[in-house]
């Protein structure tokens, strides 16, 4: 009997000396992911390997998975509408900077805290006299937006453009009084359009949106021990600072990209 009892002790301890990885390898030792491409510096196509996504996005996601024990794979489906459709088939596992609302939560299950904070900001010419609070001071003023943009406020009288550059040059050339556009990808948009220079960010943002992980309802890998080690590593890291680090670093990584074309692999 005391041999019975002394067996179970040293299976036990055996059980907890075992690394956290251990128990992620079962129904689920590799993630897919993707996310809407060509929104740098969260997410844009490898120039190296265009079925592959690489970002700040992407690295967040990978500094989790290793850390689990996981392997990843972030793989370019098409836009964010296609990407979100990859992943509610569940034939893709997470969906990569899903904002959160009702129509999304019916089929994935959303990762708090949120990986990154998307900030919707107005962008006016790089001169004086320009008063800003916030949303309100830009009632009456004509607006821009890019085309495809969700963003809708009755507020506020909008029009669009076919991208960041045509709608930026508008402003400079006075035909219109700010362009709304989110924070960081404006930052890579028009500093690789040697616009940025041009333009100044007013603060506070007229929107804030947090981006989050999303695990499809129908993946292999939606089971309540991953949600949870993903929840508890995104705290760490958000406490760290990690995300906004490596949205700079990738901010870096674009423009030299920008600047040495890289020929995709044969």
């Amino acid at each position: 009997m005391r041999r019975a009892h002394s067996l179970k002790f040293a299976c036990l301890a055996l059980l907890l000396a075992m690394p956290v990885s251990v128990f992620a390898v079962g129904k689920c030792d590799r993630v897919i992911a993707t996310g809407g491409a060509d929104n740098p510096p969260f997410l844009w196509r490898d120039p190296e390997n265009p079925k592959r996504l690489m970002g700040a996005n992407a690295d967040l996601l990978r500094i989790i998975t290793d850390s689990l024990g996981l392997k990843l794979d972030v793989l370019y489906t098409g836009g964010q509408n296609k990407a979100l459709e990859e992943v509610r088939s569940g034939r893709v596992d997470l969906l990569l900077g899903a904002t959160l609302d009702a129509e999304k939560l019916a089929a994935l299950d959303f990762v708090h805290p949120a990986i990154s904070t998307l900030q919707t900001v107005a962008w006016v010419r790089h001169e004086p006299g320009f008063l800003y609070a916030g949303k309100e001071d830009l009632a009456g003023l004509q607006g821009l937006i890019v085309k495809g943009d969700s963003f809708k406020d009755a507020a506020l009288q909008l029009r669009s453009a076919p991208d960041l550059a045509q709608a930026t040059r508008s402003l400079l050339k006075r035909e219109a009084d700010y362009v709304l556009h989110e924070r960081y990808s404006a930052v890579a948009r028009l500093g690789g359009a040697g616009l940025l220079d041009e333009v100044q960010r007013l603060d506070p943002p007229v929107t804030s949106d947090g981006a989050h992980l999303a695990i499809a309802h129908d993946s292999a890998c939606n089971d309540p021990w991953l949600r949870g080690q993903l929840a508890i590593k995104m705290t760490e890291l958000r406490a760290a600072d990690v995300p906004e680090r490596l949205l700079n670093e990738n901010l870096l990584r674009w423009r030299e990209q920008q600047s040495k074309p890289i020929k995709p692999k044969d």
